[in-house]
């Protein structure tokens, strides 16, 4: 009985951990701020999508993003409430054209991708569209000056230019109210002085400031699929159980047998009443005292 309750109540358990893909679909996102570092690791731009969604969004929620064609992801990560980090334990996907769809359990989110950029000699040139079926309600937009780069220039302009605690330029524009469906377009032009990479570039005090793009290793999608983990590892736990159950049986009931066979051999046995010397059936005297029997 106690067996059986333990079994049933590892399945109750593991019943509302299976269905992880039956999520709460985000309709907003509250902050939003999109950093865009050209050359930075590799020669492509970097775009580093940081967003907060709303207090009173139910979780675990489901976010879709744009993903602008030929992007290669880099990371797709929580922020955790507890600790501030990084985790890219969530499920994602791409399976839909231009679209990233993730699932968090926490409010924080980071999505890191490559775009591509045109080059031409020391010309180098990109575009970035934002276009969401999903609103934000507060985007700020910054993008990093090569450590290479002679010159940088936007459009749409910015005047607000300055200096960030790592040692870059930033164009910073301000920040917005995007609906759902409505397009931010930017185009970005600048000219390199030397092929270096701003990564190589950055001065030793600041070598740590910037490691959240190279802490999780590229990949198309990021995250294990952990409803896929905990069917498999519910059916283990089920089957060790079920194992465990029928194991413990079967040396009970050797035991039984093994027991009721030596008190058959000892019911059958005669001995002495005097001296308790065991006797051979037909005995007529005790071979021990001499008693006769």
């Amino acid at each position: 009985m106690k067996r059986t309750a333990f079994i049933l109540f590892i399945i109750v358990m593991l019943m509302p951990v299976a269905p992880g893909i039956a999520q709460n679909p985000a309709a907003v996102i509250d902050t939003l701020d999109i950093e865009i570092w050209p050359d930075y690791d590799r020669p492509s731009v970097l775009v580093l999508l940081t967003g907060t969604l709303p207090g009173d969004t139910r979780l675990p929620a489901s976010v879709t993003l744009p993903i602008p064609e030929g992007a290669q992801i880099n990371a797709v990560a929580r922020i955790d409430d507890k600790d501030g980090n990084m985790k890219d334990d969530i499920l994602s996907s791409t399976e839909l054209p231009g679209r990233l769809t993730f699932v968090t359990p926490d409010l924080r989110f980071r999505v890191e991708y490559y775009l591509p950029h045109t080059a031409n000699n020391n010309q180098r040139a990109f575009d970035y569209t934002w276009l969401a079926d999903i609103s934000v309600n507060n985007l700020q937009l910054r993008v990093q000056r090569p450590a290479s780069a002679s010159d940088l220039s936007t459009e749409p302009a910015t005047a607000n230019v300055a200096r960030s605690g790592d040692g870059f330029d930033y164009h910073i524009f301000p920040a917005r109210a995007v609906a759902a469906g409505q397009p931010f377009s930017l185009h970005v032009e600048y000219l390199t002085t030397t092929a270096q990479l701003s990564a190589t570039q950055m001065p030793p005090s600041n070598a740590g400031t910037q490691t959240a793009a190279s802490a999780v290793a590229p990949g198309t999608d990021s995250g294990l699929d952990w409803a896929l983990v905990a069917v498999v590892t519910g059916g283990l736990l089920i089957f060790g159980a079920v194992i465990w159950q029928v194991a413990s049986r079967r040396p009970a009931a050797n035991i039984r047998k093994s027991v009721e066979t030596q008190v058959e051999k000892q019911s059958g046995a005669e001995f002495c009443r005097d001296c308790g010397e065991p006797l051979d059936k037909g005995d007529r005297y005790c071979g021990g005292c001499g008693l006769k029997l």
